[in-house]
């Protein structure tokens, strides 16, 4: 196994569990961000031809991250916790 693949798979492992383990929504958010990167990773370290791919995945990524903030911060400024458990109990 080569060296970007291990790192890689070391940053999915990481994602994963703080998706999982995660009860606050900006660490899931980093869990789910890590997880994707890692996938950028292993699909720019196994074919290097898909380069350039993986340089415009990464940007329409951070566009995707940047709404996901505001929706967060939208979220924050109306419940006052980013708790996902105690948001799930919130009645609409």
């Amino acid at each position: 196994m080569t060296v970007p693949l291990g790192a890689a798979l070391a940053m999915l492992a990481v994602g994963f569990v703080g998706v999982l383990a995660g009860r606050n929504l900006l660490k899931t958010l980093v869990g789910i961000e890590l997880t994707s990167k890692a996938a950028l990773v292993i699909f720019a370290a196994t074919d290097a031809a898909s380069q350039g791919i993986v340089v415009l995945l990464i940007l329409v990524d951070a566009i995707v991250v940047a709404v996901v903030m505001a929706m967060a911060v939208a979220v924050y400024r109306q419940y006052d916790t980013l708790d996902l458990d105690a948001m799930g109990a919130m009645s609409w």
